[in-house]
């Protein structure tokens, strides 16, 4: 008999977890913000950019700027929609929705945090030094 590899499915719930907050629990502002490093298509990572094409990165760059009342969404869950929380209509939920931890790091590192952002840092939703670890994996 052959042994069973893991389904994708299987794979994404396995490594999102190891980037997620376990503190965020019921507040939903906690929950939006609660990946604390870049999943591995996060496509501000350091590794990443001989793969991204020079313009997209830019305009990527330029829309995190300039839109301060805007999130980006996680590449990795906004692709695998299948995979996550569905409500009961069959719509896709809003808390397994979170903003990409490598853009949240990347803005940081700009001096220029989103509103959402920065609503959730003085109300204390998540700590001051919740995305440090992922500072560094992130371009300047």
């Amino acid at each position: 008999m052959t042994e069973k590899k893991d389904s994708p499915s299987e794979q994404f719930a396995l490594e999102l977890p190891q980037a997620e907050d376990e503190m965020a629990g019921d507040n939903l502002l906690a929950s939006h913000f609660r990946l604390k490093v870049p999943c591995i298509e996060c496509p501000l990572l350091k590794t990443r950019q001989n793969i991204i094409p020079p313009k997209e990165l830019e305009k990527m760059i330029a829309d995190l700027l300039a839109h301060d009342f805007s999130t980006r969404q996680c590449q990795r869950i906004r692709h695998f929609r299948e995979y996550a929380l569905l409500n009961k209509k069959g719509n896709f939920s809003s808390d397994a929705e979170a903003m990409c931890a490598g853009a949240a790091a990347f803005l940081l590192k700009r001096n220029s945090p989103t509103l959402g952002m920065r609503v959730a840092l003085s109300t204390e939703a998540i700590p001051p030094d919740h995305w440090d670890e992922a500072k560094p994996l992130v371009i300047d």
